[in-house]
């Protein structure tokens, strides 16, 4: 109780004052709506919070901020981090908000599906985390067992969710806090089922990242899950694309059979079982799917269909009629595709022409054509 008399005096004291100082406190930008945000790091003075603060145009005199901060206490009490203000704030929000220490805390959104390096990246764009170092940690295998994580890496156990992210926050604190998360989601429920089936944590994981990778629609994900919990009883390979886009690194572009021959546990196509470790950091809907195979299944293949759904099949002689509807449906997406080039081609031309001389439709020489055009690579979804 008079920790908070004497903050709430402090305040009241510093709003005072501040407010007998309007003509000097008053900011230019009063009106402004846009936020203005200011990073102050650690071990700097406050005078060069100050500075800062000046530079940034929230306030007007570096000199009155200084003695203020110094009068109350604040320059000691200022938290390292980024602070966000509204375009019109004056000294008393910022005197205010520095005493409470009150730094903006980023809104992190990491999908389903994702790698920890594209995490990594993720944090790095939007809270200034170290992706090297972060990286770094999920692969350490010490740090992750010291965590209670059942693999060699935290591939796999980085939950997918919305963060509130300190800027330039510790990335063990960061990452300790993904994989919290994720022991909170893989509940006693999922822990029960996974034993009950027979399949370790890791294991369960692991089938969700494939899982994660194959589906598009959420209602597919318990039939997918279900073409693997058969072949994997039939000792059949599990032969999944994304398996061998994570062996290879390779996440654009069409798997092509040669990729197919890559040496690598992660392959699917080579290695019978499920590949040592997650391939990605799978959501929730994954998780229960891989322990959750839909009842009564006998599914052994799937295809895509184009518009995000899969055609599942028993049989190889059915699975490859699918495979040849959706070669067949590239082959037409793939034509359409150039015809459409074509067409913006032939009217840059045009446009080009007319600019260069409207009432001469020849084509000038710079720009005949001196190649074809590239055909790109499509994908398969």
């Amino acid at each position: 109780m008079r920790v908070l008399l004497r903050d709430g005096l402090v305040l009241g004291v510093l709003t005072a004052v501040c407010l007998a100082a309007t003509g000097i406190l008053s900011q230019a930008g009063f009106h402004e709506t846009q936020h203005v945000y200011v990073v102050i790091d650690r071990g700097i003075s406050f005078s060069e919070i100050g500075d800062r603060f000046e530079s940034s145009g929230l306030i007007k005199d570096g000199l009155v901020f200084l003695v203020l901060g110094r009068v109350f206490g604040i320059e000691h009490r200022a938290k390292a981090g980024r602070y966000r203000f509204a375009g019109g704030s004056n000294m008393i929000d910022i005197l205010h908000t520095l005493y409470k220490g009150a730094t903006y805390r980023e809104r992190v959104l990491v999908r389903p599906g994702k790698t920890i390096e594209v995490i990594g990246g993720i944090l790095s764009e939007h809270a200034a985390i170290d992706s090297v170092s972060f990286v770094s940690l999920c692969r350490d295998s010490t740090f992750v067992s010291g965590l209670g994580v059942p693999s060699t890496t935290a591939e796999g156990y980085l939950f997918p969710d919305t963060y509130d992210i300190e800027w330039r926050e510790n990335a063990e604190s960061v990452m300790r806090r993904m994989v919290k998360s994720f022991f909170k989601a893989f509940d006693d429920t999922l822990h029960a089922q996974a034993e009950r089936i027979g399949m370790t944590v890791n294991e369960a994981v692991t089938l969700a990242s494939i899982i994660e990778m194959e589906a598009m629609l959420d209602e597919e994900r318990p039939k997918i899950s279900a073409v693997f919990h058969n072949r994997l009883r039939r000792g059949m390979r599990l032969q999944a694309d994304p398996t061998v886009r994570y062996a290879l690194k390779k996440w654009r572009g069409r798997v092509l059979y040669r990729d197919l021959k890559f040496d690598s546990p992660y392959n699917t196509y080579k290695v019978y079982g499920l590949p040592p470790r997650p391939i990605c950091n799978p959501g929730l809907a994954s998780m229960i799917a891989a322990l959750n195979p839909i009842p009564g299944s006998k599914a052994l293949y799937f295809v895509a269909q184009g518009d995000g759904s899969h055609y599942f099949s028993t049989n190889s002689g059915e699975h490859l009629q699918a495979k040849g509807r959706y070669k067949s449906y590239l082959k037409t997406v793939e034509a359409q595709r150039k015809r459409a080039a074509e067409v913006a081609r032939q009217d840059s031309i045009t446009k080009a022409e007319t600019v260069v001389d409207p009432g001469n439709p020849k084509k000038p020489e710079s720009m005949k054509e001196t190649g074809q055009l590239k055909d790109g690579v499509g994908g398969t979804r």
